[in-house]
Order: structure tokens, then C-alpha cells, then sequence
């Protein structure tokens, strides 16, 4: 938190540096104060105003970039590997599975294509018939006696 401040009063005193330098030529051409402060503060909030322009821009930029990440994850997560059997040779072969996709492979040894056949069903969500915590008293007995 006091790096974020510290951060934040310098840009302030660059932001007032710079508004400072930039009115000086009003003070030269006018000869008058009244008029400097008037500068000053327009380019003060012109600043200001341009650096929050930028920033919006830049969030935009990064969120983008973000949800771009978040959707290539997804599609990593989306990837399953199945170790299944040449439906031409019996060979066993390791292969990406996409949830979401229609899944072909060709076998390492025989060079045929092969289709993949994904079959799901439902369950029943039910409560276990015990707590977990007499599983686990279960459990430790029987490993204490093996």
C-alpha cells in the first residue's frame, strides 16, 4: 500500500512539473498571474484526462489479453487422454480426446484411421452411508493391521 502511494505523488509532482513548465509562456505573454493559474490548471486537468483515457485503454487491452488466456486454459482443460485399442491392428494407442470435437486418430502401427466412440451415462447423486470421519477410524484399522 505505500509503494501505491509513493507511486502516485510522484506522478502527481511530474503531472504539476510539467503543467508548471507548460503555463510559464502564458505568464511571459500576458504578464499576468491570474492567467498562468488558468493555463496551468487546463493543462493540469488535460493531463489528467489524457492519462486516464490511456489507462482505460490499456485495462481494455489487458482484459482482452486476459479472457484470451482464460479460453486457451479452457481448451487445455478440455483435453483428455485415453489409452484405446486399433480398431484395425489391436495395437494400444495413447490419444488426445476433445470433448467437444468429433475425435479420429491414426494408429502408430498400422497407419489406419480410426473413430473414436465416447458413451456417457448419469448416476445418482446420494449420501454416503457413513461419515466421513468413521470411513477414515475404518480405514486406519485396517492399515494398522495389514
Amino acid at each position: 500500500m505505500k509503494g501505491k502511494i509513493v507511486v502516485i505523488i510522484y506522478a502527481l509532482i511530474i503531472v504539476l512539473i510539467i503543467s508548471a513548465i507548460g503555463a510559464l509562456p502564458s505568464l511571459f505573454w500576458n504578464a499576468s498571474f491570474s492567467n498562468y493559474l488558468v493555463t496551468f490548471f487546463i493543462l493540469t486537468a488535460l493531463q489528467l484526462f489524457i492519462g486516464n483515457l490511456w489507462n482505460y485503454f490499456v485495462d481494455q487491452k489487458n482484459k482482452l489479453q486476459f479472457e484470451q488466456v482464460t479460453v486457451a486454459n479452457k481448451l487445455t482443460d478440455s483435453i483428455q487422454y485415453l489409452k484405446t485399442i486399433c480398431a484395425y491392428c489391436g495395437t494400444s494407442n495413447l490419444v488426445k480426446i476433445f470433448i467437444n470435437e468429433n475425435n479420429t486418430y491414426v494408429c502408430e502401427a498400422c497407419k489406419q484411421k480410426n473413430s473414436i466412440q465416447i458413451q456417457t451415462s448419469s448416476a445418482r447423486i446420494t449420501k454416503p452411508i457413513m461419515p466421513k470421519a468413521e470411513l477414515a477410524e475404518i480405514f486406519n484399522k485396517l492399515d494398522n493391521k495389514g
